[in-house]
């Protein structure tokens, strides 16, 4: 008997064992969350956050960025009347229920995708930028790959069920702040808890903007597919974090696990000092405006030399005669948009074409000052730089700078920070890879580019090299 009773608690105590190291047989494996704090990139909190998860109507973040996008370009205006499609029309819940043939103005398009999460109005606003929400959904998988989220593949605008269109809390976080960064004007859309449409007032899915404190919203999702989903930011004594919960059971639940994991990183930072000074890092360089590029390409009038021939025609007969290259106005122009671009370009922002276009000519149309130079004092090997960014302040840009060298294993290179007046009459500090030759300042340019830093050659020449 106490054989038979010895065997049955070996058994026993052998199978408790296995339970306990078994995966549990209802681990949620569409779980992910993350937590960082939107300023500096520190991570607060981790949990499966690089792994492949769908997103939902997570999505229509994107599709709200680039719809800021259209806004600081100028082709939108908060008040453009977007056309409703039968594609659009048609889209399954939740919608706004827009009719075909009907309009709706962006600035309700802004508020039925934050508030309403209205998958018709994804669709319409798709369709107004692209033409087709296929077409848009390219754009979205191409800006996400700029903005480095590297595991985040778009299929529509929506972020109804589609079993490619895959991302990772790390990448909604991600996009999070560039929300925060890049569009700061429209900021303030995401914390929007109603609006009325039709006599029809809609209140936000998003409960955190009204149970905790310091929240100021983002986007909530669920799909059967995903399960519940929630992106939220919250700011308290000066701290701004971003949350990602991905896979949440229920709404009920979800939402006290982003409380949980939001104040947790709070009291994480209040609690270790150092945490807080880290914390404290520099803002990265602000990304330029669409509207700034148009702008200053207005002013400069011809905005490629090789559209112009008459002006690269001038610049070499200057070039020739040891004049500025080209004239003082026109010097000045090049010099603030491609020291603008640089330093915008920096955190992810498009270079249109053209511009880099303008800068390629205006080198290839100096290149007689290299044959000139050459039979004078200065040795022309040396009249090349390579900016990396212009900032606001001089230590941001010699931070900035020395940064780059490291990262780009370039400590032996001479560098300088270079005073510019900026467009509102202010200063402007050049942050710049000095003393290079032509070849070494495309090889520089090239190793920063391998380690994300953009950057452009410019040629160094001035009268006093006569």
């Amino acid at each position: 008997m106490h054989r038979v009773l010895r065997s049955f608690l070996f058994v026993a105590s052998i199978a408790c064992a296995a339970a306990a190291f078994a995966p549990a047989a209802h681990a949620n494996s569409k779980y992910a969350a993350y937590v960082v704090h939107a300023h500096s990139g520190d991570v607060l909190f981790d949990r499966y956050s690089n792994h492949r998860r769908y997103p939902a109507s997570l999505t229509k973040m994107m599709t709200l960025y680039l719809l800021f996008d259209e806004l600081e370009a100028g082709r939108l205006t908060m008040d453009s009347k977007l056309k409703v499609s039968a594609q659009a029309a048609g889209q399954p819940p939740s919608k706004l229920g827009v009719k075909k043939g009907s309009t709706i103005t962006v600035r309700t398009a802004i508020d039925a995708l934050i508030v309403k999460s209205a998958n018709d109005v994804a669709v319409v606003v798709a369709e107004s930028i692209s033409g087709s929400e296929w077409r848009f959904a390219q754009k979205m998988t191409q800006k996400a790959r700029k903005l480095g989220m590297r595991r985040t593949t778009f299929r529509n605008a929506s972020g109804l069920p589609n079993r490619k269109q895959v991302t990772t809390a790390r990448d909604m976080a991600t996009l999070g702040r560039r929300l925060m960064q890049d569009h700061p004007d429209y900021w303030h859309h995401f914390s929007t808890k109603r609006f009325t449409w039709n006599g029809r007032t809609y209140r936000t899915h998003n409960a955190l903007v009204r149970s905790f404190e310091g929240a100021d919203g983002l986007k909530t999702g669920y799909t059967r597919r995903s399960g519940y989903n929630l992106a939220t930011t919250a700011k308290r004594d000066g701290q701004h974090l971003i949350g990602i919960v991905l896979g949440g059971r229920s709404g009920r639940t979800r939402d006290a696990h982003m409380r949980k994991i939001l104040a947790e990183g709070f009291s994480a930072i209040k609690r270790k000092p150092a945490l807080i000074a880290a914390l404290h890092r520099e803002r990265p360089a602000p990304r330029m405006k669409p509207t700034l590029i148009a702008k200053l390409e207005q002013e400069m009038k011809a905005p490629t030399l090789a559209q112009n021939k008459e002006l690269k025609s001038e610049i070499i007969t200057a070039a020739a005669q040891f004049g500025p290259p080209p004239s003082t106005a026109d010097a000045f122009n090049i010099d603030e948009i491609g020291a603008l671009i640089s330093a915008s370009s920096s955190n992810g922002a498009e270079v249109p074409d053209e511009l880099n276009e303008f800068e390629r000519t205006r080198l290839a149309a100096l290149s007689p000052i290299d044959e000139v130079v050459g039979q004078g004092d200065v040795e022309p090997t040396l009249a090349w730089s390579v900016q990396i960014g212009a900032y606001s302040t001089k230590d941001l840009a010699q931070k900035e700078l020395e940064a780059a060298a490291i990262a780009g294993e370039l400590v032996d290179r001479m560098r300088a920070v270079q005073p510019m007046a900026g467009p509102d009459g202010g200063s402007l500090y050049r942050a710049r890879f000095t003393a290079l030759t032509e070849s070494e300042a495309s090889e520089t340019c090239e190793m920063l580019r391998k380690r994300s830093i953009n950057c452009f050659s410019v040629f160094d020449y001035t009268p006093e090299q006569q």
